[in-house]
């Protein structure tokens, strides 16, 4: 058959494949080719390398980077103030898988019965009661009324169900809201809805008032929207993951402005920082100009809330300077256009002042343009409060028992002589011919001295006194043409304070020469404030009358400021905040702007106190040692 067919060929070819084969003498001689190839790779372990070939595309990157490195840690030892360490730390969260990353749902069945008039007085029933009390005593009123019109009682002509008559015929209706109420209203003549229409704001409000916790949780939630607008703004108020703050040239940056209703169109007179809470500006509002008076005010503004003050001080008079009392941090001190010098305490509600001076405890007659608190010591009786006025009057105020006042000083004119003189011992402390008195516009205390102080004055000079010794000046500065409308002792060297003038000039000045050693301007207007940099002792600022904001660096330019910007509004004061790298400038139309200061202004300033002074002392030691003695730029 086939299929036996086919089994016994496929035996024959077996036997033919195993049989041997013979090669013959010419097999064994050809050539054999053999053919290998590589197979794939497989990658157990791969690690990348941190060398390149020196003949390979990336080696000059590599090399360039290298070099970058290498003259980065020169510079870091070379110039170690201007680098800072800073370290960040990354938190990874754990693994969760998408079981666990849900809480399970728990149902509870639960049941119960409720007809249509449970539901109806459940979501109407405090509602009601509420509307019948307000229309009960509206009502009461208004029978009240009508039966003192009618001759002391109200006749009706019958009694209704639920009411009591008297003998007489007067009516006695319940206490409650009931259907007596209505009789009542309708007996006298009253109109229900009238009374219901009318007692409704009454209800409201009084239901307002009845929660005593609203106003603070508003306050919170009103923060906790504000923060969420503000977040950036604050990022950049810390100089937190600030990118411009590390670039090479000095900036600012407009954050933003404390401005409100109570405060717009008001003159800001006066900025002050809390020296315990640093994030709390006070901000003083009054006019300098004696024909646009008005009333003042005083508002605190922070962090929490940029777009609303925390606390707002109405004041009859215009404010014109405040100072914060380093002692007792709760306590501010009000200068008024009036005269008058009060003090409050911002921990209470009430905006009355705690102490004030009046006419029998000798007040100013003329406005106070500076306050000052000086801590004396325990043993002179603590802290006091300085003022200055243009009533040629420097008054101490004790407020041990109230506020009792002592005379530190009398202003009086430097005669010509003097002026030309300068230094001659004989002309200090001489009188004018004209007028003897010599308007005081700012004052402020030696840091290191308590009692040594110096006043600028109306002339356009400057005098240094002591609190010891009222009878003349210890020395006097001349050198400004106008008006010295603020002067600042700086906060790091003893003998070197900075003044600004109505003549367009800002000077820096030595207390032991009476000439200055730098006058500094910057535009064709005058000078309205200046101020100190709390982290660097060569930095300060200056803000003019024709909207200029200068920032002034006395190590890298003494002829011209590092950073400049022009506002469209007439400023009036500026200030350093004093735990972030913020300037904060206030003006004539009731604004205060707050600017990010950015690059070398921003870097901190890693200096112990001795290198402060060495810093400020070697600008001004070219000066002192110059055969001029003093520099104009």
């Amino acid at each position: 058959t086939k299929s036996h067919k086919t089994s016994a060929e496929a035996a024959a070819a077996a036997q033919v494949e195993s049989a041997p084969v013979a090669l013959t003498e010419s097999d064994l001689d050809a050539p054999v080719v053999i053919e290998l190839r590589e197979t794939s790779t497989f990658w157990l372990l791969e690690e990348t390398g941190t060398c390149v070939a020196t003949d390979s595309i990336l080696a000059p990157k590599v090399a360039e980077r290298n070099d970058a490195y290498a003259k980065l840690l020169k510079a870091r030892h070379d110039m170690a103030d201007m680098y800072v360490e800073r370290a960040a730390q990354t938190f990874s969260g754990d693994h969760k898988v998408k079981e666990v990353q849900t809480p399970s749902s728990v149902g509870v069945e639960m049941g119960t019965q409720a007809s249509g008039w449970d539901i109806y007085d459940t979501q109407t029933g405090d509602e009601a009661e509420a509307e019948a009390k307000s229309t009960e005593a509206a009502v009461a009123a208004a029978i009240a009324k009508r039966s003192r019109g009618a001759g002391g009682s109200s006749q009706a002509s019958g009694c209704f169900s639920g009411d009591s008559c008297s003998q007489s015929g007067a009516y006695q209706g319940s206490s409650s809201f009931d259907g007596s109420s209505v009789s009542a209203s309708m007996a006298a003549g009253v109109d229900t809805a009238d009374v219901r229409q009318e007692a409704t704001p009454e209800a409201v409000e009084a239901s307002i008032h009845s929660l005593p916790n609203l106003p603070s949780t508003l306050r919170v939630a009103e923060r906790v929207v504000s923060q969420n607008a503000y977040h950036k703004p604050h990022l950049a108020y810390r100089n937190i993951m600030q990118e411009s703050s590390w670039s090479s040239s000095p900036g600012m940056e407009h954050l933003w402005g404390f401005q409100s209703e109570e405060s717009a169109g008001r003159n800001v007179s006066c900025l002050e920082w809390n020296p315990v809470k640093h994030d709390m500006l006070a901000v003083a509002y009054g006019e300098f100009d004696f024909s646009a008076q008005r009333d003042g005010l005083i508002l605190f503004w922070s962090l929490k809330n940029p777009s609303y003050p925390d606390k707002i001080i109405s004041v009859p008079c215009g404010v014109t300077c405040i100072a914060f009392s380093r002692e007792h941090p709760n306590l501010l001190a009000a200068g008024l256009y009036d005269g008058t010098v009060c003090v409050y305490d911002i921990r209470k509600d009430e905006a009355k002042p705690t102490l004030e001076s009046g006419a029998a405890n000798g007040k100013h007659t003329d406005p106070v343009w500076a306050l000052r608190w000086v801590d004396h010591g325990a043993e002179r009786g603590g802290e006091h409060l300085v003022s200055i006025s243009t009533d040629g009057r420097v008054m101490q105020w004790n407020m041990k028992k109230g506020l009792e006042q002592s005379e530190l000083m009398m202003l009086k004119r430097v005669a010509a002589s003097a002026k030309q003189g300068g230094d001659a011992p004989k002309a200090l402390g001489s009188e004018g011919i004209i007028s003897r008195r010599s308007a005081g516009l700012c004052i402020d205390f030696c840091p290191k001295d308590p009692n040594i102080y110096i006043a600028g004055t109306e002339d356009g000079h400057l005098h240094k006194c002591s609190c010891s010794y009222s009878e003349q000046y210890l020395e006097s500065y001349f050198g400004h043409a106008g008006p010295v409308y603020k002067l600042r002792w700086s906060p790091f060297c003893p003998n070197t304070f900075v003044s600004c003038s109505a003549d367009w000039t800002v000077k820096l000045w030595n207390a032991e020469v009476s000439s200055p050693v730098f006058s500094l301007q910057s535009g064709t207007d005058y000078v309205a404030d200046v101020c100190w940099s709390h982290d660097n002792s060569t930095v300060f600022a200056s803000a003019t009358g024709d909207g200029r904001v200068d920032v002034w660096d006395l190590a890298a330019n003494t002829l011209d400021p590092i950073k400049s910007i022009k506002t469209p509004h007439t400023l009036s004061c500026v200030s350093f905040a004093r735990s972030s790298p913020v300037l904060v400038t206030g003006n004539a139309s009731g604004v205060v702007d707050v600017y990010q200061l950015t690059g070398t202004l921003a870097q901190p300033v890693e200096r112990t106190a001795a290198e402060q002074l060495a810093a400020l002392e070697k600008v001004t030691a070219t000066v002192h040692n110059a055969p001029g003695g003093a520099a104009a730029a």
